[in-house]
This record gives structure tokens, C-alpha cells and sequence, in this order.
């Protein structure tokens, strides 16, 4: 149900190996369903007042930021003026790793990556679950956002996140529109702050002092005082549950983002071992979602199931069905959502359908780009379909309380 005048962005192409019939979020409580979610949807989209702030975590299906951009694209494009921003990003290039295509990073200097995921990479992590180290005495950076379908990302605030009890570098703007430099030593960054908007940044990073140490970077902010929408995705390759729990700073960091919905879409590398532990696994996201809840008590969670893979490219990979298990378990423990990706996709073997159909790779594990959009696609779709009962729900009050509202809809979800 959309407003009058306001078109469902996004109508789903049909493809005959996608189980439409499973594609909603499954609610297993009686209580409103992403109620503080869906309210403050309805403040920005009917009033244009206030920000919302949406995270997506998981591994390499989200640390290339294909699907999670889909779905941030589809969140901003839902109604006119929604882009609150581009907010919390990571350099990955700077971490030696694969970057998102759509913003850019060149640097200069010696920079290595240490990612949560790795066994023998020792590091402090923030909420990002990577470093990039310089021990440089000088170093810049610069990001530039591309492409010809990405959104208009400008800001008037950068976030650097590093450490700043560190006084043996110093980090400055390669140019002179900066206005303000605020440290915030509780969160842990230095805020750049314009009196105009910008498009693109550039940093340069000194050593002050002989003393040997590093500077470490753990994020990006790229902020706006604009009304919208900001979807942060946070993604290692490789990561499972645990590997987040090494994050020291997670919480410390995730003051920053503070979010209002979390997308935890992490356990295609925890469930792909044979000594998968079911309890391990529920356990670590009970801690996952402790931390949440103890920088917005408010939070609410959509949990993801696996996609379909392999096991060596050789077999169907069961362990899915027992994540599949321990999700439901934590939507139910939590109040929250659960989105099937596994059964949408086809359940138990259906990769190799996607696969045939140039959706996903052959290693049997990752999509294609066409997979990760599509995956995004139905993911908001799901999500959407939620938020149009809410607004049914919301006109029926309407409706008895104060006399009848013009309501039309154009196209189906």
C-alpha cells in the first residue's frame, strides 16, 4: 500500500528458480513486527523528518557491497529524498583486500590489512572487523565515489575512526575546506567539518615523532545533516560470528552508526566446516545482539538464513538447514525477523540451478553480480511487504478514528 502519487519502486522480475511463495519475513511473535522500524519510516517518508539508520553484517557476500547497495539503493529510491547519506564505509583497497566498485580509493604509502577472519592476524578491530596499518612517516588517501548509476553521496562530515591516544601521527585534509576538527575520544574518531558539501576526500597521515609505531585505520564516516535513509554494510571476507566477537572497539564504534534495524546476514562460513557447533553459533550472536542492544536498546534485527552452497564443490552443504534452525531460534528469542534466504533460493542443492542460470559462481558458494542484485531485490521486496501491512494497519486506525484517507496503489511487491 503506497500513498497516492507514490509508485512501489520495485517490481520483481520473474525467474522460475526463485521461490516467490517464500519470499516474505517470518514473524514467530504476537508483538508489532519492526514496529519502531517501520514508525520512523513513516515520520521520514510523510513528514521528511529525521534519520534512519540501517546495518547489514556479514562476510564476502557483503564485503563487496552488491547486494547490501542494492538493498541501499531500493531503501533510497522507495520515495523521493530518502538519501540520508552514504555514512560508515571502509577503505578495502588501503587493506590490501577487494573494494566496492562504486567509491574509489587511491593511496600512497605502505599499507598492509588485517581482517578479523585470518587466523594469524593479530590487530585491533573496531566495528568494521578490519585494519589497514601504515608505519609510513607520511601517507595519504583519497576517495572518490563513481559510476554512473551511484547516488549523489555528498557530506559535510568525515569521520576518521583510528586510534587517538596514538600521538605519533597526525591526520589532516589535503585541502583547506575544512571549518572544524572535533576528536571524540569516547567513540574514537576526528570529525572534518564543512560549511559546504563535498563529494571527496583526502587525507594526509605524518608522523610527528622517531618513535616507532603504526596508525591504524578502522572506518570511514561520510555524514550529512540531510533527512534519509543511511545503510552501512559491514563485511569480511571470510568472517564468521566469532570472528566479530575479536572486535574489541565493536561496540565502542557502533555508537557511531547507532542502528535502528541490523540485517545479520553472517554463517555461510560458520555452518561450512563439518564441526559446525549449533550452539556456538546461537551463543555468538547472543553476544552479537547484546552489543546491539546496549548502544540502542531499541534495535530491532532481521536474521538472515544461508544461501545454498556447496561443501567443496562436491555436495549439497546440510549444515545450512542447522543455521537455518538456530536463526528461527534467535528471531524468535529476540523478537525479530526472519528472512529465508535458503528456501527462496530453491532450499538444499538450488545453487547449482543459480549457477546454470549465470546467478551465482562455480565455486558454489558466491553469486554473481546479477545474484547479489537479485538476492537484494527480494530481500526488500520481503521487507516492504511488511512495512505495506504496517501502513494497512495504520489507515484501518486512521480510518476509525477520523474519517476515511484516499489510499492508491500502483504495481504488486
Amino acid at each position: 500500500m503506497f500513498t497516492k502519487g507514490q509508485e512501489n519502486p520495485h517490481l520483481l522480475p520473474y525467474h522460475d528458480f526463485v521461490v516467490y511463495d517464500s519470499n516474505y519475513v517470518h514473524f514467530y511473535n504476537d508483538s508489532p513486527n519492526f514496529n519502531t522500524f517501520f514508525s520512523k519510516l513513516d515520520t521520514l517518508i510523510f513528514e521528511g523528518k529525521g534519520k534512519i539508520n540501517v546495518m547489514q553484517i556479514g562476510g564476502s557476500h557483503v564485503q563487496a557491497d552488491i547486494w547490501s547497495d542494492q538493498m541501499r539503493t531500493n531503501f533510497q529510491k522507495f520515495s523521493p529524498n530518502l538519501n540520508g547519506g552514504r555514512g560508515f564505509l571502509f577503505p578495502y583497497n588501503l587493506a590490501q583486500t577487494n573494494n566496492p566498485y562504486y567509491y574509489h580509493i587511491s593511496y600512497t604509502g605502505i599499507w598492509e590489512g588485517y581482517r578479523n577472519s585470518v587466523a594469524n592476524h593479530h590487530s585491533k578491530w573496531g566495528v568494521s572487523g578490519i585494519t589497514a596499518t601504515t608505519k609510513d612517516s607520511v601517507a595519504t588517501f583519497k576517495l572518490v565515489f563513481r559510476g554512473d548509476n551511484t547516488p549523489y553521496y555528498d557530506f559535510n562530515s568525515v569521520k576518521i575512526f583510528h586510534d587517538i591516544d596514538s600521538t605519533s601521527y597526525c591526520i589532516t585534509l589535503l585541502s583547506d575546506t575544512c571549518t572544524l576538527i572535533r576528536i571524540n575520544r569516547e567513540i574514537g574518531y576526528t570529525e572534518f567539518l564543512f560549511d559546504t558539501y563535498q563529494d571527496s576526500i583526502e587525507f594526509l597521515i605524518y608522523k610527528e615523532d622517531t618513535i616507532s609505531s603504526s596508525f591504524n585505520l578502522y572506518g570511514i564516516s561520510l555524514d550529512n545533516d540531510d533527512p534519509g535513509i543511511v545503510y552501512t554494510s559491514i563485511g569480511v571476507n571470510g568472517a564468521r560470528t566469532k570472528s566479530y566477537l575479536k572486535c574489541e572497539q565493536f561496540t565502542q564504534h557502533l555508537k557511531a552508526i547507532n542502528p535502528d534495524l541490523v540485517i545479520f546476514c553472517i554463517g555461510i562460513n560458520d555452518a561450512y566446516e563439518p564441526d559446525f557447533c549449533e550452539n556456538c553459533f546461537e551463543n555468538n550472536y547472543d553476544t552479537l545482539v547484546a552489543w546491539t542492544r546496549k548502544v540502542n536498546p531499541a534495535a530491532e534485527f532481521l536474521f538472515v538464513t544461508n544461501s545454498d552452497s556447496y561443501y567443496n564443490k562436491r555436495h549439497p552443504n546440510q549444515r545450512a538447514l542447522l543455521a537455518r534452525e538456530v536463526m528461527i531460534k534467535l528471531s524468535k528469542k529476540y523478537n525479530g525477523g526472519m528472512w529465508d534466504m535458503f528456501n527462496v533460493m530453491g532450499g538444499l542443492g538450488s545453487i547449482k540451478t543459480w549457477q546454470n542460470n549465470n546467478f551465482a559462481k562455480r565455486d558454489k558458494i558466491h553469486l554473481t553480480k546479477e545474484g547479489y542484485i537479485l538476492i537484494g531485490d527480494l530481500m526488500f521486496s520481503a521487507i516492504i511487504k511488511e512495512y505495506d501491512k504496517h501502513l494497512k494497519m495504520w489507515k484501518g486506525e486512521w480510518d476509525k478514528g477520523q474519517g476515511k484517507v484516499n489510499i492508491e496503489v500502483k504495481g504488486k511487491l
